[in-house]
Formats: structure tokens, C-alpha cells, sequence
């Protein structure tokens, strides 16, 4: 064991910036952010694992450079009085007091005589150690040993190989700049090495190779060389010259968009904005058609005007500079013209059929393998979307038109020209069948079913909303779970292609935004029925059992996204899991009970109940009963009287659980979790005392087994309304 002494020899150490470059080929453009990311992260820990104090950190990236610049770096680590452990001191010497090997060759190892040894007191002895100066190595040194492995070991989405070596990167490395002030740090990255030539922008600079004099004038040295090299910088200067751009458009404004601001912030070394424009007459497609068409396609950003609809401009960012500018906006014009044409063209065809041919179209489209084509998918949405409204997704009345007739639709732009065979704007699907269907006089609330029932999206995008939509976008989403779970598509760690996750935890999320009262058994039994002629009821029965713990998986964690603490959700999953809004409504009221005295009386002698049985718990129509037991008293399923049981303190107990049952069944059939739980806590000192004054586990084995038979009774009841064990203190 090394110990550092208090007494560090820190003084007069000098500070100086650092710079390391790693120049490759164009990085793409959403590897840069998470790149940046973990070099700020694993550095910082590294300078704090080796001792060296600095000023500040940070990391600039651009599409062909990622560069780390520290401020106020020490030029070497600090000298060091390490205290170090040797052998134990009754091995340090021999009978005859003589020293042993052991010693002699503790003090060779550490530089110092034996004499300057001293004797260290630990709770495990005492041992013979020494005290040793360990000298600061040169910062240049140590960075070059370790700074390579750790740039070399950046989480990239995707690495590549070139040449003839093994060494794995985002791209392809072209030059290396390493200084600590303005000397040069013999670092190594595969087969290059550290120097101080850097490379300017590609065409401004004509690709030149210039010298980086030292680490303080990196960035005027690159910007120089006509590059930017913080992004931050590159933002804050494209966000100026699009507000330039528009300012001499009356009342015209751009339309802000994070993820493509940050995309062309991170395509660019040299931004310049350009202004371009496109034909009216392209006002005829829907107007998220042409935004799709601007921003995915083309990396373009919408113009409005003073009425907040689109006008026929757009920006975009050149990565160069103003030479021959408008032969670029024209080249720009040219190719958005050409997408929005074709956009045109698809919507002005698919209009010649109506949304009822598209759907019948469907039939020649293969859903999945062996299981049928989207036609017949749509036609289970239209039994299971009804199912769901029985079920509870619904307002308590019958299923609405509305409701069958988008599930019928719903699907039908999927063999239009704007979204089949993955063309541009596949993103649209729902949206552009909703203007299919509102072209074709559908009724508003089947317009929106079918545009909306696609959402959520992603985990925390927007929900569907009203009621017809959800009830549709669950019942969609519980075929595919079905489907793909029959057809062999189990999620794995690494893999989930059909986005099975994503598609329970947005059921999730729709059941709970509703508040809907549903028995998630139910919705996955209606769900994978139509397929029992396909897989037989064997699997059907083992698939309904698989789904039910892979949902309750994403809602446990769906809970705790809500807020609820883990172990809350641990304590009201098995009581309330197979619906979802009461198990939330469980943990929100239990976690409002979980500091009060006797409520963590009464989870402490559950913890206990749960320990003494072992798991031999009620099951089955045994656990069904219990509550019908305690009505009548309490008494065990074979007709076992409690009356026998012999200590005061277990009557008390028997007889005030048994007159708690009425009042704690009212509040759990009124949804008054509060009262419940009330009534509950109000329990949690009569267990305490029976705890205090009972012997469980006695010699005679007749009382045992009915002591066991009366804790298993009350274990039975209180399970049903949570396992108050998960809360319980953790040294109950």
C-alpha cells in the first residue's frame, strides 16, 4: 500500500496551455458533438489521475479536426512524499533480532537504511514502513504515453480501418499537433507523429500546411487559415447571417431548428450564409411537404412571413466563402426545385385514387413474413381498435364510426407515390394520408386518427391526444408487438429492429396521458388472437406470458420517468402492474406515507412476515380467498381456526386486522389509495408488538405451523396492496 503524505512539495511549479490537433478526413457531422463530449470527460479525469492541476479545459471540433486545449496546464507533477507499507513487523526481524530479508529488502526497494524505517499501527497490526520522496515526472511525458490510447478510444457510432494496420477510427488520421506552450510533445497516433503543422480550410487555403507557433495561438493561427474552429463561434455567426439574410424581406423571419443548426454547424469550417428561392407555385403541396423537402433533403431552413405562413425563400450555409455565391444559390435553387417538383407531381397523382382504392391496394404489400399483408393488419385494427374502447381506452359508450372507419384507412398512404418504396418523404406517412383522407371529405376526427396515431414518435415526443387517435395508435402498436414477437423478433442487449422498446413504452405512455383503467393482460390477450391459427395456442399462451413481463419492464421504468422512486415502483408492481394508471396512482400515494412512524412499523413487520415464510406464500385461489377469510375472522384455507393461537399479542393482531378488512376493501374499490394506505399504517404497531412479544418459529411443531399459517394470512392480505417490504427500512 503507497500512501501520499499530507505535506506534498508543490511549490514553483510553472503553467503553460496545452494543445493536441487530430486532423482526419471530414468527420460527420453528429460524430463531432459526442467526440467532443468524451474527450472533455476522459481528460479531466486523466489530468486528475495523474496529479496535474490546470485552469480549464475545453474541446473545439470542425469536420476535419478535433482539437483539446487546456489552460494553465503544470509542466510536471508535483514532488511527493509517499508513505509506503511493508512487510508485517514480526516479519521484519528474526529470533536472534536480526533483520530479515524481507526488511533488508523492503529498504533496498524503497532508497532508504533500514534504521530510516518506522513502525505503522493499523487495526490489523503493525508493520515496518518507510517514507520515500517520489519526484514529479514532466507533464510532455506523461501526456504522451496517455493521451493516444485515450484518443484512440473514443466511442465512435461507427469506426473504419484504412492502410495496412489495425488502427480503428471515426476516419481516416491525416496530422497530429501536439504543444505544451510552444514545445513540441513526442506523442504518437498509429503511425503519425506529433509535429506542428496543421492544415488550412480545404478551398479557401487551398488545403496548405502551415505552422502552429504554440498552443496560445491555435485558434487566431487556424482562423488565419480561413478556419473556425469553435463551433460555438460558427453558430453564433450563421444564427447573425441568417437574421441578416431575411432582415431585408418585410416582416420575413426564419424558421429556428436545433438538430439542423447543429448539423450545418458541425458540416462547416467556414460558414457563409446564402439567401434562395423557389417557385409559388409549390404552395399547392402541404406545407410539411415543403419543409421536409428544405430541411431533411436539403439541410435548408423555412422562411415565414408576417402571417407566420411559409413564403418562397430559404437558407442555407456554404462551407467556404462569398466567391462566386450566386452560381451557388443558383445550384441550390436548382436541386430543391427539381425535389419540390417531384413532391408535385406524387401528390397530384395519388389524388386520382381514393383513400378506400389505396387501402384495398394494400393487399398486394407483405406485412411480415408468414403473417399476413398490412390489409389484413388493418382489417385486426379495426376488431381490436373496438376491443381496446370496450376495454376501457373509450368514454364509456359505444365504439364510434370514427374510430373503424380510420383504422380501415389509416395505412392507406402507405402505397401512395409520396411515401412507398422509400422515397423522400416516407417521415410523412399518417400526415399525408390525413390530407388524402380530407381531400376525399373524411370526416375530421378520422383525418386526425390517421395522421396522429403514429404518435408518439419517439419516448418523450408528443402523444396522440384524444381518444379515437389513441385508442387506434395502442391498438397499432399491440399488433406489432404480437406479430413480431410470434414472427422471432424478441428484443435482444443488441439488437431490437422492429423498435419493440419503443413501441410498449409508447402504449405505456398513451394508457397513462388517458388515465385509462385497462388490465394490460387483456389488451395483449385481444392482441395476439388473431394469430393463434397461425402459431397455435401453445405459443400464443407462452407469448402472452413473455409480453406481460417485457411491458412491465418499460413501466417500471415509465414510473420512475414519472418520479417514482425505484423502490416504490418495486413495492406496487406486483400487486398493480397489469394496470398501469393504478400502479402510478399506488406509488404517487405511497410515497407520500413512506416517512410516517407507524407506516414504517407496518413495513418492517411485513419485511419480517416475508422473511420467516421463505416464500411459502398464498397462491392461487388460496391468495384469491384470503380476503374473504378475514371477513369471516381470519383463519387459515384448510378451515384452520386462529382462535388456537395462544399469546395475547397475536389476538390483538387477528382481531384489528380482521376489523380494518371492511374499511380497507371500501377505500380500494372508491380509488382512495390515501385511505387505504391510512388504514394500513394504522396496522403497523399491532404488528410491531406482536413481533416484540412472539416466538414464531417454536419447538412445538403444531403451534409453528399454525403461526406460520396465521403470518401467511396476513402476508396474503397485505400483498394485494403492495410488497411493503421494497419500502421498508433498510436495516428492518
Amino acid at each position: 500500500m503507497v500512501r501520499e503524505d499530507a505535506a506534498t512539495i508543490a511549490a514553483g511549479i510553472a503553467r503553460l496551455p496545452f494543445l493536441l490537433e487530430v486532423g482526419s478526413d471530414d468527420l460527420p457531422a453528429r460524430f463531432q458533438p459526442l467526440a467532443m463530449a468524451n474527450l472533455a470527460e476522459t481528460t479531466r479525469k486523466l489530468l486528475d489521475d495523474l496529479g496535474l492541476p490546470h485552469a480549464g479545459l475545453r474541446v473545439l471540433a470542425a469536420p476535419r479536426r478535433l482539437a483539446l486545449l487546456v489552460e494553465g496546464l503544470a509542466v510536471r507533477q508535483s514532488d511527493r512524499t509517499l508513505e509506503v507499507k511493508g512487510p508485517p513487523l514480526s516479519a521484519a526481524r528474526d529470533a536472534a533480532g536480526a533483520p530479515t530479508p524481507a526488511a533488508l529488502g523492503f529498504a533496498r526497494k524503497n532508497g532508504i537504511e533500514l534504521a530510516d524505517c518506522f513502525t505503522l499501527e493499523e487495526a490489523k497490526g503493525t508493520f515496518l514502513a518507510a517514507r520515500r520522496l517520489v519526484t514529479g515526472r514532466p507533464t510532455a511525458a506523461l501526456l504522451a504515453e496517455a493521451l493516444p490510447p485515450l484518443v484512440l478510444s473514443i466511442p465512435f457510432p461507427k469506426t473504419m480501418r484504412w492502410g495496412d494496420g489495425d488502427l480503428q477510427w471515426a476516419r481516416p488520421l491525416q496530422w497530429v499537433v501536439a504543444l505544451l506552450g510552444d514545445e513540441l510533445v513526442p506523442l504518437r497516433l498509429g503511425e503519425l507523429t506529433a509535429g506542428r503543422e496543421s492544415r488550412g480550410h480545404r478551398t479557401l487555403d487551398d488545403d496548405r500546411r502551415f505552422v502552429i507557433p504554440s498552443a496560445t495561438a491555435y485558434t487566431e493561427t487556424l482562423r488565419a487559415h480561413r478556419v473556425v474552429v469553435d463551433p460555438d463561434e460558427r453558430r453564433q455567426s450563421i444564427s447573425a447571417g441568417f437574421d441578416a439574410a431575411v432582415a431585408a424581406i418585410p416582416g420575413a423571419r426564419w424558421v429556428p431548428h436545433a438538430e439542423l443548426l447543429e448539423e450545418v454547424v458541425f458540416l462547416s469550417e467556414h460558414p457563409t450564409v446564402l439567401l434562395g428561392s423557389y417557385e409559388a407555385r409549390f404552395f399547392d403541396l402541404p406545407t410539411e411537404v415543403i419543409v421536409t423537402a428544405l430541411r431533411a433533403h436539403q439541410r435548408y431552413f423555412a422562411v415565414t412571413g408576417a402571417d407566420g405562413g411559409l413564403i418562397p425563400h430559404f437558407l442555407t450555409v456554404r462551407d467556404g466563402g462569398d466567391r462566386a455565391l450566386d452560381m451557388v444559390r443558383r445550384g441550390n435553387e436548382r436541386v430543391l426545385r427539381a425535389r419540390l417538383a417531384d413532391a408535385l407531381f406524387y401528390w397530384e397523382f395519388d389524388q386520382r385514387r381514393s383513400p378506400c382504392e389505396q387501402s384495398a391496394r394494400l393487399g398486394s404489400v407483405t406485412w411480415l413474413e408468414g403473417f399476413g399483408t398490412v390489409l389484413d393488419k388493418t382489417r385486426r385494427l379495426v376488431s381490436l381498435g373496438a376491443r381496446l374502447w370496450e376495454l376501457g381506452l373509450g368514454d364509456g359508450g359505444g365504439v364510434p364510426p370514427g374510430l373503424t372507419r380510420a383504422a380501415t384507412l389509416c395505412k392507406s398512404d402507405l402505397v401512395s407515390e409520396m411515401i412507398r418504396d422509400g422515397k423522400e418523404f416516407t417521415r410523412l406517412e399518417g400526415l399525408i394520408g390525413a390530407h388524402y383522407a380530407r381531400r376525399a371529405g373524411e370526416a375530421e376526427e378520422v383525418c386526425r386518427a390517421i395522421e396522429r396515431h403514429y404518435l408518439p414518435r419517439g419516448a418523450s415526443e408528443e402523444l396522440p391526444g384524444d381518444r379515437i387517435s389513441s385508442a387506434l395508435a395502442v391498438a397499432d402498436r399491440l399488433d406489432t408487438l404480437a406479430g413480431c414477437w410470434l414472427a422471432g423478433f424478441v428484443p435482444t442487449g443488441a439488437r431490437d429492429p422492429y423498435g419493440l422498446r419503443r413501441q410498449a413504452l409508447a402504449v405505456l405512455r398513451i394508457v397513462l396521458d388517458l388515465g385509462a383503467r385497462v388490465r394490460l393482460p387483456l389488451l395483449i390477450g385481444e392482441a395476439l388472437a388473431p394469430f393463434a391459427a397461425v402459431v397455435g395456442p401453445a405459443r400464443i399462451a407462452a407469448a402472452a406470458t413473455e409480453l406481460r413481463e417485457f411491458v412491465l419492464v418499460r413501466l417500471a421504468g415509465q414510473l420512475e420517468t414519472l418520479g417514482c422512486a425505484s423502490e416504490t415502483v418495486r413495492a406496487v408492481l406486483p400487486a398493480h402492474g397489469d394496470d398501469p394508471a393504478e400502479a402510478l396512482a399506488w406509488a404517487r400515494a405511497l410515497a407520500g406515507f413512506r416517512d410516517r412512524p407507524d407506516f414504517q412499523l407496518l413495513a418492517t413487520g411485513f419485511k419480517r412476515c416475508k422473511n420467516i415464510l421463505e416464500g411459502q406464500f398464498l397462491t392461487g385461489e388460496e391468495l384469491a380467498d384470503c380476503r374473504t377469510r378475514w371477513c369471516r375472522g381470519g383463519g387459515t384455507p384448510d378451515g384452520e381456526d386462529f382462535a388456537r393461537l395462544p399469546d395475547p399479542a397475536e389476538q390483538a393482531l387477528r382481531s384489528i386486522v380482521a376489523a380494518a378488512v371492511p374499511a380497507l376493501e371500501a377505500a380500494r374499490g372508491a380509488g382512495d389509495y390515501d385511505a387505504a394506505l391510512r388504514q394500513l399504517s394504522g396496522l403497523g404497531p399491532a404488528i410491531d408488538r406482536f413481533f416484540e412479544a412472539v416466538r414464531v418459529n417454536v419447538d412445538d411443531e403444531d403451534l409453528r405451523r399454525l403461526r406460520h399459517g396465521f403470518l401467511r394470512e396476513i402476508h396474503g392480505l397485505f400483498v394485494r396492496y403492495a410488497d411493503f417490504s421494497e419500502v421498508a427500512p433498510a436495516d428492518a
